[in-house]
């Protein structure tokens, strides 16, 4: 892939979501994992306008990423891809039982009868 968006100083492994690599997540294929390790870095500072654009893709990524209609470059479409992986592996899942009711919901169900 041809980019002129700068590479990252070391390689982007992902969020702590993916405890074995952006590889063998099953979100992203071989050649996105490469890009993302690659360029990770930069395309996090980017969106995060913690790095400054210095060419005119590095632009348009930072608009495209602010925006949330459909991406046309590449780099923007597989940083939303990204961030909507993580999203979906924060999900939590608890092992506890509940109808979903409240206690104000339940209102006073025991009673003393005689």
């Amino acid at each position: 892939m041809n980019t002129t968006i700068r590479k990252g100083k070391t390689l982007f492994y992902g969020d702590h979501s993916f405890s074995h690599g952006l590889s063998r997540s099953g979100h992203f294929t071989l050649k996105e994992a490469e890009f993302l390790e690659s360029y990770g870095h930069t395309l996090s500072a980017l969106a995060n306008e913690t790095l400054q654009p210095e060419n005119e893709e590095e632009q348009l990524f930072v608009a495209q990423v602010k925006d949330e209609g459909e991406s046309t470059l590449h780099a923007a479409k597989l940083w939303k891809k990204y961030l909507k992986a993580i999203d979906k592996s924060k999900v939590g899942h608890s092992f506890s039982r509940s109808s979903g009711r409240t206690v104000q919901d339940m209102g006073n169900d025991f009673s003393l009868a005689d």
